[in-house]
Formats: C-alpha cells, structure tokens, sequence
C-alpha cells in the first residue's frame, strides 16, 4: 500500500476521529476530578456504580465494555480510595456487587457538572436536531460494532 492510500484511508477513518475524542476527552477530563482522587478512567466505572448500587461486577464489565482483570485492577484502585466496596452476591459467592460509599456519592454532583461542561464542549455549534442525530448515528455505530464482534466470536458449546 502506498503512503497516497493510507493517508487518504487515514482521512476518511471513522476510528480515527473516535480515538482522537477520545484522547481530547480525557486530556480535558484530566484535571478537574483529579483533586478529589479520581483519575478519568475511573469516571465511567463510578458513574454507573452509583446509578446502580450493587450491580455485579460482570455486569459492570460488560456494561463498560471492557475486560474483567480491567475492571477488576479500577474497582481495587476504587475501593483503596475509599469510592466503593464490594459484597459477595449471597445467591452466588462468585459473584461480587458493587457499591458506591458515601464518600463517592458526595462527589456525584461535582462529576455531573464537570460531565456536563464536557458534553457543552462536545455538542457545542451543533443545534439540538444535530445533537440528537449524532447520539443516533452513535448508538448505531456501537450496535454495529456490537454484532460485527458477536459474529467474530465463536459461538459457546463449541
């Protein structure tokens, strides 16, 4: 392939546009959480553990998409820091639920604003038809990626 075609796929990349976001996104959500001891990778983990006290790890893992030893490495980072806690599911001892401590619900409002004001940089210049067309097209593209891996994995049994 010449440097003509890769620079030309380079420009009309989708993945690319996404990870640049992403790394702006957490170049900008870098600081202002960081006072309080929460790095922003850990943003994620804790905003979902606080809208639903007790989910179960693997919940947690598969809601965030990522890889259980992943998950497991911020909740310990979480928990040390006095964030989280984690019980065992008295139905399965396997299992461990997760939930947020007081200390992590104090600090829900301030990561609310600080989320807000990145998403007002996000969306800013885009009306409000833009916005929710882009949260669509968004939602699409994940699905996409969704089945695109369901039908790369083999299926279980086999």
């Amino acid at each position: 392939m010449n440097s003509e075609k890769i620079m030309a796929f380079d420009q009309g990349s989708p993945g690319r546009r996404f990870s640049i976001i992403q790394r702006l996104s957490l170049i900008y959500l870098s600081g202002p959480l960081s006072e309080s001891g929460i790095s922003k990778s850990k943003i994620p983990y804790l905003m979902k553990i606080l809208t639903s006290p007790g989910i179960v790890q693997e919940d947690l893992t598969n809601y965030l998409c990522l890889d259980r030893a992943a998950t497991a490495r911020a909740l310990q980072s979480l928990e040390n820091k006095g964030f989280v806690y984690r019980e065992e599911d008295t139905e399965d001892r396997r299992r461990k639920k997760v939930y947020p401590t007081s200390k992590a619900e104090r600090l829900q409002g301030e990561m609310v604003e600080i989320l807000d004001a990145h998403n007002d940089v996000l969306l800013s210049g885009l009306d409000s038809a833009e916005r929710t067309q882009l949260m669509s097209l968004l939602d699409r593209v994940i699905d996409n990626l969704h089945q695109g891996l369901d039908r790369r994995l083999p299926e279980s049994g086999e």
